[in-house]
């Protein structure tokens, strides 16, 4: 199936999770599909995209699905000093 490239997120192709912790594992496609290739809505479903919209970086190990709000998540970056 060919995707029209504004359906595609444009940081798939550098986003740690598929060159990092899920890569090669079968939740790839699923995350991917989910998310990366699900236009405009699956991009602000992306807990990583969220993230990386409002401070212009997310920490590597958040995973596009993540339990805790973008708000949560930004918090303890800044207490942490990463953002």
């Amino acid at each position: 199936m060919e995707f029209m490239e504004s359906e595609i997120c444009p940081k798939t192709l550098t986003c740690p999770i598929f060159n990092g912790i899920l890569k090669g594992t079968e939740y790839t496609a699923v995350y991917k599909k989910l998310y990366c290739e699900a236009g405009e809505e699956g991009r602000n479903r992306c807990r990583r995209f969220q993230i990386a919209t409002l401070v212009g970086k997310c920490p590597p190990d958040v995973l596009p699905n993540a339990s805790k709000t973008a708000e949560e998540i930004i918090a303890e970056m800044k207490k942490a000093g990463l953002a």
